[in-house]
């Protein structure tokens, strides 16, 4: 009876660590997801129509067949994608109009549920577009919806959750 007395609470204790280890794991990979996308997103250099519908794809790949972005805190309401095809297409116009943008995704917070996850971010873009008026800045807060696939992880969605330009501005 000592034996397993002293036992147990080792076991314990194992069991703990490596639920740990796997949940720090899953973490990190949804994390690496993250910075993929943020990654294949950027527009460095001048895209042709080519590149832009590449990276769109590949972008694209790493979504669920169907999204959901609620961006109602910035009176746009929710919009549905119900394809990749139809998410491809709008990734690829959204690329055409742009000379140039850099994505940075600042103090996320991951929530692992079962099958799901959202991590909590604040992202922020320096770019310029097409026509536009020099360079813009945005910074929001925005929480991006996951689930588990295949051993891995997609973005399914994700919700705006305030406009934080003004706080990093230090205004």
């Amino acid at each position: 009876m000592k034996k397993i007395q002293l036992w147990l609470p080792a076991l314990i204790l194992v069991a703990g660590g490596a639920w740990l280890l796997t949940r720090d794991s899953e973490e990190q990979r949804i994390l690496d997801l993250l910075d993929q996308v943020r990654d294949l997103a950027e527009v460095r250099d001048p895209e042709n129509a080519v590149t832009q519908i590449g990276r769109a794809r590949q972008l694209g790949a790493l979504f669920t067949p169907t999204t959901r972005y609620d961006l109602t805190t910035l009176h746009y309401g929710i919009t549905e994608i119900d394809s990749r095809e139809e998410l491809t297409r709008r990734i690829a116009a959204a690329r055409s109009r742009l000379l140039s943008l850099e994505l940075s995704l600042l103090a996320p917070d991951v929530h692992i549920d079962g099958d799901r996850a959202t991590v909590g971010v604040t992202g922020t873009a320096l770019g310029a577009t097409r026509g536009g008026d020099g360079q813009f800045m945005d910074v929001h807060r925005v929480e991006i919806d996951l689930v588990r696939q295949d051993g891995g992880w997609l973005v399914s969605g994700g919700r705006h959750i305030r406009d934080e330009r003004a706080a990093f501005e230090g205004g």
